[in-house]
């Protein structure tokens, strides 16, 4: 589906452990990774597809300190003040089970093969081998060659952004 156009897929990898909270966020983990659901979202989908169609995201579920309705609404007034696109494109944010739903299924799935790959873990030897296939697989289909660098900015069927922390 992704090679014929018809469904895309964007994934920001980080380290969580290596941002510091305690100065850009409040001391709130959460707090950072609200901020690039948001960054990743504005960047990657509301800019991009904002002027298409409306936008129904699902993100895995997750206690937050950060209301998802907030980031939905902090979303389209971003999109109307720098992109002018005034139709309030993401008509909902919510969190589901990914074990409920099966697309956040198929998406955890690709995510970990990313992960895998971008952390050297498709290396490793013994590890499962049927992982290390469909990680190698997914790393093919991409088109990318590598999820150690950012993908190109022409780029929108698959992307990896790799977000490295600001110096605390």
């Amino acid at each position: 589906m992704n090679s014929a156009n018809q469904i895309h897929f964007h994934s920001i990898v980080f380290d969580s452990h290596a941002w510091a909270h305690k100065k850009y966020n409040n001391g709130d983990n959460d707090v950072g990774l609200s901020k690039l659901y948001f960054q990743l979202m504005l960047h990657k989908f509301v800019k991009i597809y904002g002027n298409r169609g409306s936008l129904y995201v699902r993100v895995d579920h997750r206690n937050s300190s950060t209301p998802l309705e907030d980031i939905r609404r902090m979303l389209n007034a971003t999109a109307s003040r720098d992109h002018g696109i005034t139709t309030n494109p993401v008509k909902q944010f919510v969190s589901e089970d990914s074990k409920k739903c099966d697309l956040l299924q198929v998406n955890d799935v690709i995510l970990g093969a990313v992960c895998a790959t971008r952390n050297g873990r498709l290396l490793v030897e013994g590890g499962n081998q049927a992982k290390r296939d469909l990680a190698r697989f997914v790393l093919e289909k991409s088109g990318l060659g590598t999820f150690e660098k950012d993908s190109p900015a022409g780029v929108n069927r698959f992307t990896v952004w790799n977000m490295r922390p600001r110096k605390g």
